[in-house]
Parts: C-alpha cells; sequence; structure tokens
C-alpha cells in the first residue's frame, strides 16, 4: 500500500559558513524565500559561504534525501590591520615605558 503524498515533504534548510563551521540557520519552506534568505546573508558580509540545500522527506519510506540546490562564497575573512593609530599608541607606551626605565636605572641601587 502507497503513502500518500500528503505526507511527503520539500523543505530548504539554509546553511552558512563562518570561521571554518558550518551553521544551520533554520528551516524554509520555499525555495525563493530560502536563496533571497541566501543572499541577504551573504550581503552582511559576515559569512565566507552560504549553502541552501533541499530536503526531501518520506516518512512513509523512512527516507530523506538531501540535495545543495545553492552555494556561494562571500567575502574574505577578516583579516587583522595595524593601522595608524596603533602604531601611534604602542609609540607612545613604548616612549613613557622607556623614561621610567631611564629614571630607575639612573636612580641606582645606593639613592
Amino acid at each position: 500500500m502507497s503513502v500518500p503524498a500528503s505526507n511527503r515533504r520539500v523543505t530548504y534548510t539554509l546553511a552558512t559558513l563562518r570561521r571554518g563551521v558550518w551553521q544551520t540557520s533554520g528551516t524554509i519552506d520555499s525555495l525563493d524565500s530560502a536563496l533571497a534568505r541566501a543572499r541577504e546573508t551573504l550581503g552582511t558580509g559576515k559569512v565566507e559561504r552560504v549553502r541552501v540545500e533541499q530536503c526531501f522527506t518520506d516518512p512513509g519510506a523512512k527516507r530523506a534525501v538531501m540535495t545543495t540546490v545553492f552555494e556561494e562564497a562571500g567575502a574574505a575573512p577578516p583579516r587583522f590591520e595595524v593601522n595608524a593609530w596603533m602604531l601611534l599608541g604602542i609609540s607612545v607606551l613604548l616612549g613613557i615605558a622607556a623614561f621610567l626605565i631611564t629614571g630607575f636605572l639612573l636612580q641606582g641601587p645606593g639613592s
């Protein structure tokens, strides 16, 4: 006896890659909504990759099939960059440290 077609279900899962770890964001019933949300997530610049997977489930046959229907790379992960303000701050701290150490050394052990 065959299972009624109403028990079969197609859903879409949105997965994002951040810092080398894949995370699923949830289940969406419409392909158009899933693709729009994937492109919106890519537009934020906070993810490395985004993937939309189609999941066909048939409870009667106890079977599920996952297929990737969309995958795209986003912005490269942010790199640590040294700017002028950081260099200025480091040089000021080094100057203060040099001043304190010189003062300590000039006092000598007898003073």
